[in-house]
């Protein structure tokens, strides 16, 4: 935990200074939590572009440190006024506030501390990340395993800070990024009861949403930066909507970089397009905006490129321009694009085809576990909300932003998480409304839903009845006083290894008996489960192969005689 803690300070120094360079494309100085934003993400341009040269290792540490460094000594009178203010208004918060500020800070480590246990972290976010600060962005990478190909920009940026050269338990930026959100929101939780605004309430009542958030700090998921950022580029879009403050800029690019960690998300561009019309910004912002979209377009389809051979993976968008040997066959790529036969796994392929729109609806709303109960409130509130805002015209506006988000993803990929934004949008304005003439309530309320997952940092939570896939784990882990000064490892999983061979390409597979074959968990590069080998092999009548006899080199899938 406290290995950990020193982490989330590099965290802080390190987006402190990247930072302060990114803010000076912006027309006037943010606030110190969003200058934390735009270092992640003058971290995360600079990283994709390294990472096609180079490993993301000490080297890059060293880069990194010093161009922060560079940006905090040069400017260091301007951030110790930021700090010394930003200060000073915590110590005018309200004491409960206060209290809670640092009870969530302490509760957030912790849980940052504890074992992973969701299923996605073993199965590919260890990979990706240990792959990247071994070697970069490798060619053909999918073609080991296809799940490598998902390469989110958010991995890309956890890369660059765990410290993958001296340490296996240090992927903690999303509980760095849920204290900064907390103290941004508490800081608007205390306004409110000076303001009465409604945006200050919908902004302080974000912490209700921690045993949702907590599920995901201890793995670099890149759903959660979706999740926790999303309200706040509402509030923006909102703000400038109504009376505009100079904030197109920043609009802009906290979508392109939530975006970049999770490319379902792209409808968000429809925020800033919105602002850029309705304040008539083309003059002055309409270079920004082709300048930011040119350079992520560019990071993102050179790092797809490298990585599956596609453009815009995970579709076939534009496939035909290229070709390299190491592009990922053309029918597992459209076997495993997210769609909605992925969703309905209660279904066979052949039963989910032949639904028709409203049949597909009915399946969907009836999926077993917690599918079915988020599918459901998603529906109510997009029909319900409406009723909260029709006098409201900027709301519009964002409702429908959602209806396209939903409608986005109903018919390439209804899983339910990727809805949560919508969800804790909607809900958080809800309650934000309800709360709003009863300000005596709302403490109690924050501090109740806020501090909920105490519950599950010492008491580890079965989840066997409610989850949703079977090769999950039966349960979350507690705390444990061993983890007091170095956190677990990044994989749940204490899986064996043994060296295999397959033609040229010798691997390391997990012994395991399960049918799932996806697990790859933290073994040495590469890994790949043997029955997923023989799987493709047996189904698509392929096998990865190395490119050459380096590793950093890549893989195709070499065609085997049917």
């Amino acid at each position: 935990m406290l290995l950990l803690l020193l982490s989330w300070i590099y965290l802080l120094f390190i987006s402190l200074g990247w930072g302060i360079f990114v803010q000076k494309f912006l027309p006037q100085k943010p606030n110190i939590f969003y200058t934390l934003l735009l270092g992640l993400f003058g971290n995360l341009i600079f990283l994709h572009f390294y990472a096609i040269f180079f490993p993301i290792n000490a080297i890059y540490y060293g880069i990194s440190s010093g161009i922060a460094l560079l940006g905090i000594f040069s400017n260091r009178n301007y951030l110790k006024e930021k700090l010394k203010t930003y200060l000073e208004d915590w110590k005018n918060w309200k004491k409960s506030i206060q209290i809670l500020s640092i009870l969530l800070t302490v509760l957030i480590l912790i849980q940052s501390a504890t074992k992973p246990y969701l299923i996605d972290n073993e199965t590919y976010y260890v990979q990706t990340i240990k792959w990247l600060n071994e070697y970069g962005l490798v060619k053909g990478l999918a073609n080991l395993h296809i799940f490598l190909g998902q390469q989110s920009g958010w991995h890309i940026l956890q890369a660059g800070f765990n410290f993958g050269f001296i340490s296996d338990s240090l992927n903690g930026i999303n509980g760095f990024l849920l204290v900064v959100c907390t103290f941004f929101s508490l800081h608007h939780l205390n306004r409110f009861f000076t303001s009465k605004i409604t945006m200050d309430l919908f902004l302080g009542l974000i912490p209700i949403l921690n045993l949702l958030f907590f599920q995901f700090i201890n793995i670099p998921s890149p759903d959660f930066p979706i999740f926790i950022l999303s309200p706040i580029i509402f509030y923006l879009f909102y703000k400038n909507s109504v009376d505009y403050q100079g904030e197109f800029r920043l609009l802009l690019i906290l979508s392109v970089f939530l975006i970049l960690a999770k490319i379902s998300v792209t409808p968000l561009l429809i925020l800033p397009l919105v602002l850029l019309i309705k304040h008539r910004l083309w003059k002055n912002e309409l270079s920004f905006f082709l300048s930011i979209g040119l350079i992520s377009l560019i990071a993102f389809c050179l790092k797809n490129y490298i990585i599956s051979g596609y453009l815009f993976y995970p579709t076939e968008l534009l496939g035909n321009l290229v070709s390299v040997d190491w592009q990922l066959p053309l029918e597992v790529q459209q076997a495993f694009k997210p769609n909605k036969i992925a969703s309905l796994i209660h279904l066979s392929h052949e039963e989910t085809a032949q639904l028709n729109t409203w049949q597909y609806l009915k399946e969907w709303l009836v999926e077993p576990g917690l599918r079915a109960i988020f599918n459901k409130l998603i529906i109510v509130l997009l029909l319900i909300f409406p009723f909260y805002i029709y006098k409201n015209k900027t709301l519009f506006w964002l409702y429908i932003y959602a209806l396209i988000q939903f409608f986005l993803l109903f018919f390439i990929s209804p899983q339910y998480r990727f809805f949560f934004p919508l969800i804790i949008g909607m809900s958080l304005y809800m309650f934000a409304k309800l709360f709003l003439n009863r300000p005596k309530y709302v403490i109690g309320f924050v501090f109740f839903f806020a501090l909920l997952p105490i519950l599950t940092l010492f008491v580890p939570l079965n989840i066997e009845k409610i989850k949703n896939q079977k090769n999950s784990a039966d349960q979350t882990f507690a705390f444990q006083l061993e983890n007091l000064i170095i956190p677990p490892k990044n994989s749940g999983k204490d899986f064996e290894f043994e060296l295999k061979q397959e033609g040229n390409l010798q691997y390391h597979s997990p012994k395991t008996t399960e049918e799932f074959y996806w697990f790859t968990g933290d073994g040495e590069l590469p890994t790949a489960d043997q029955k997923m080998i023989e799987s493709f092999k047996k189904y698509f009548q392929i096998r990865p192969q190395m490119r050459t006899n380096d590793v950093k080199d890549g893989f195709y899938a070499e065609k085997l005689d049917e």
